[in-house]
Protein backbone atom coordinates (compact mmCIF):
# COMPACT_ATOMS: atom_id res chain seq x y z
CA UNK A 1 0.00 0.00 0.00
CA UNK A 2 1.23 3.43 -0.80
CA UNK A 3 1.46 6.15 1.85
CA UNK A 4 -1.54 7.95 0.36
CA UNK A 5 -3.69 4.80 0.50
CA UNK A 6 -2.70 4.19 4.14
CA UNK A 7 -3.58 7.76 5.09
CA UNK A 8 -6.94 7.42 3.31
CA UNK A 9 -7.68 4.15 5.09
CA UNK A 10 -6.85 5.71 8.49
CA UNK A 11 -8.96 8.77 7.67
CA UNK A 12 -12.00 6.67 6.71
CA UNK A 13 -11.66 4.27 9.65
CA UNK A 14 -14.44 5.37 12.02
CA UNK A 15 -14.70 3.90 15.46
CA UNK A 16 -17.21 4.70 18.15
CA UNK A 17 -15.41 6.48 20.95
CA UNK A 18 -17.11 7.18 24.26
CA UNK A 19 -17.20 10.86 25.16
CA UNK A 20 -14.76 12.02 27.78
CA UNK A 21 -16.43 12.67 31.13
CA UNK A 22 -15.02 15.41 33.28
CA UNK A 23 -16.27 16.92 36.50
CA UNK A 24 -15.90 20.64 36.75
CA UNK A 25 -14.25 22.17 39.79
CA UNK A 26 -17.55 23.87 40.65
CA UNK A 27 -19.33 20.53 40.89
CA UNK A 28 -16.54 19.06 42.99
CA UNK A 29 -16.61 22.11 45.26
CA UNK A 30 -20.39 21.85 45.69
CA UNK A 31 -20.04 18.18 46.61
CA UNK A 32 -17.36 19.03 49.20
CA UNK A 33 -19.52 21.73 50.75
CA UNK A 34 -22.52 19.39 50.84
CA UNK A 35 -20.38 16.79 52.58
CA UNK A 36 -19.33 19.27 55.26
CA UNK A 37 -22.89 20.26 56.13
CA UNK A 38 -23.49 20.54 59.83
CA UNK A 39 -26.35 18.27 60.89
CA UNK A 40 -26.24 19.63 64.43
CA UNK A 41 -27.84 23.01 63.68
CA UNK A 42 -31.60 23.13 64.18
CA UNK A 43 -33.54 23.73 60.98
CA UNK A 44 -37.09 24.98 60.70
CA UNK A 45 -39.46 25.92 57.91
CA UNK A 46 -41.55 28.88 58.91
CA UNK A 47 -44.43 30.77 57.36
CA UNK A 48 -45.28 34.35 58.16
CA UNK A 49 -47.66 37.05 57.06
CA UNK A 50 -46.76 40.52 55.84
CA UNK A 51 -49.74 42.78 55.14
CA UNK A 52 -52.02 39.86 54.36
CA UNK A 53 -49.53 38.07 52.09
CA UNK A 54 -48.03 34.80 53.27
CA UNK A 55 -44.40 33.80 52.80
CA UNK A 56 -42.33 30.70 53.56
CA UNK A 57 -38.63 30.49 54.43
CA UNK A 58 -36.12 28.03 55.87
CA UNK A 59 -34.08 28.92 58.94
CA UNK A 60 -30.94 27.07 60.06
CA UNK A 61 -29.38 28.52 63.18
CA UNK A 62 -28.91 32.24 62.48
CA UNK A 63 -29.11 31.78 58.70
CA UNK A 64 -32.30 32.06 56.72
CA UNK A 65 -33.36 31.88 53.09
CA UNK A 66 -35.09 34.58 51.13
CA UNK A 67 -38.85 34.50 51.66
CA UNK A 68 -40.72 32.50 49.02
CA UNK A 69 -44.09 33.91 48.07
CA UNK A 70 -46.48 35.65 48.28
CA UNK A 71 -48.98 32.86 48.77
CA UNK A 72 -52.36 32.34 50.32
CA UNK A 73 -52.20 30.93 53.83
CA UNK A 74 -53.23 27.46 52.61
CA UNK A 75 -50.55 27.48 49.88
CA UNK A 76 -47.90 28.60 52.38
CA UNK A 77 -48.85 25.76 54.76
CA UNK A 78 -48.62 23.21 51.94
CA UNK A 79 -45.23 24.54 50.85
CA UNK A 80 -44.07 24.47 54.47
CA UNK A 81 -44.95 20.77 54.75
CA UNK A 82 -43.34 19.94 51.40
CA UNK A 83 -40.13 21.76 52.36
CA UNK A 84 -40.03 19.96 55.73
CA UNK A 85 -40.36 16.61 53.96
CA UNK A 86 -37.57 17.48 51.50
CA UNK A 87 -35.27 18.66 54.27
CA UNK A 88 -35.94 15.48 56.24
CA UNK A 89 -35.08 13.44 53.16
CA UNK A 90 -32.12 15.39 51.70
CA UNK A 91 -30.94 17.80 54.39
CA UNK A 92 -30.13 21.46 53.85
CA UNK A 93 -26.96 21.08 51.76
CA UNK A 94 -28.54 22.41 48.57
CA UNK A 95 -30.43 25.31 50.13
CA UNK A 96 -29.02 28.79 49.58
CA UNK A 97 -28.98 30.83 52.79
CA UNK A 98 -28.51 34.60 52.87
Amino acid sequence: MSGLQQEFQVATDSRAVAPIRRNSKIVKFAEEVAGEESHEMPTSVEIFSDRGRWYCRVRRGNEKTRPMGPYTKLQAERIQEARRALIAKRGTARIMFD
